[in-house]
């Protein structure tokens, strides 16, 4: 037989079952996260697969013969570049986050101008 847990309260509050309550601003960093763990290990997939095909003229067909795939990842570079120009723009983080951080912007912008100049959009 099990006991009931009893209700908990917040003194700074003045509610209860505070601990027990998850609204949906607590859900969706955490959903977030393994969103972004999945999508992390995909790419090193995709990254390995394009490694698999050969870095020579194997490789250069293969990302005219499949744009979507090239576009996609062009895509989320893209969307990376954003996502990692909001973070550094918090003063609060430490200088060298913030330095890497531009420096990331930078290689991912040269990367991706050559990637469209050589193969096109």
């Amino acid at each position: 037989m099990t006991r009931p847990v009893p209700e908990q309260s917040c003194p700074a509050c003045n509610s209860q079952s505070v601990a027990a309550k998850a609204t949906m601003g607590d859900r969706l960093p955490a959903i977030g996260a393994m969103v972004l763990a999945f999508l992390a290990s995909q790419h090193h997939n995709v990254m390995m697969f394009l490694l698999a095909v050969g870095l020579s003229d194997a490789a250069m067909s293969f990302m005219t013969a499949a744009p979507i795939v090239r576009n996609v990842m062009l895509g989320l570079s893209l969307a990376m570049i954003a996502v990692i120009a909001w973070q550094i723009r918090d003063s609060r983080r430490p200088r060298s986050i913030r330095a890497m951080g531009a420096i990331s912007i930078a290689v991912t912008i040269g990367l991706s101008t050559w990637s469209i100049a050589r193969f096109g959009w």
